[in-house]
């Protein structure tokens, strides 16, 4: 189970005991990382910075440990909010910021590597990040364990190159030796649940307007930040 922070971990760990817990976070909180301890297997750090700080304190509680990256390589169009490649991006190490910060006895802190850069996309766009990848962290990846694919794969959509994935994670294993992981989070829930809403009233302002007792804010903040239109039954 993929989760972003110490509560997302505790219910994977308790609902879903069998499972691995991975955690990555943008930042972990000093005093709340050895509560995390308890629940994750896997703890993916945003910086070499933390890192270095948190590191070997969860490598002595026996976890495999991780590192994000950013390969550099946008394979989206229009929702740089979404891109994690974007200039500027908090997400991810650079190839340039881990030349100045990597040091050896960090190094061997990492068992393994994390990017996601793609957002409801297809597996072609997974070959070019991939490729992205291997050019600018290749070096680095026959030391690590695992690799870590990220999500956004829409691995269920019906037009998914299915044929394409398993070739990237082919290549992953024969090339570097890494068991390869992957989070299509949102293709297998999508579709799953409901969100019931009912109609209070309808004004008019250049066309109608429907007034609901729910919030896009609150319930579906991606119809606001995206050019999202949520599917409505029977409109």
């Amino acid at each position: 189970m993929g989760t972003s922070g110490l509560f997302e971990a505790r219910l994977g760990k308790e609902e879903m005991p069998q499972g691995e817990v991975h955690v990555f976070c943008g930042a972990y909180r000093s005093d709340e990382f050895e509560e995390l301890l308890q629940y994750a297997d896997h703890i993916v750090f945003n910086s070499i910075h933390q890192l270095k700080a948190l590191g070997p304190k969860g490598k002595q509680a026996g976890k495999s440990l991780g590192l994000r990256i950013n390969p550099q390589c946008s394979t989206q169009e229009g929702h740089a909010i979404y891109d994690p490649c974007a200039p500027g991006s908090r997400m991810g190490v650079t190839r340039e910021i881990w030349n100045a910060q990597m040091d050896a006895h960090t190094l061997e802190l990492l068992d393994g590597l994390h990017f996601h850069t793609l957002c409801e996309q297809n597996s072609d766009d997974l070959k070019t990040t991939l490729h992205a990848v291997e050019e600018k962290f290749g070096d680095i990846l026959p030391q690590m364990k695992w690799l870590n694919m990220g999500g956004g794969h829409h691995i269920t959509r019906p037009d998914y190159q299915m044929d394409t994935l398993e070739g990237c994670i082919r290549h992953a294993q024969e090339t570097w030796g890494v068991e390869v992981y992957l989070e299509p989070g949102e293709a297998v829930a999508l579709g799953a649940g409901f969100l019931v809403s009912t109609v209070l009233d309808l004004v008019e302002n250049d066309g109608p307007i429907a007034i609901l007792d729910t919030s896009a804010a609150c319930h579906m903040p991606d119809v606001l930040e995206m050019p999202y239109r949520p599917v409505i039954v029977g409109a």
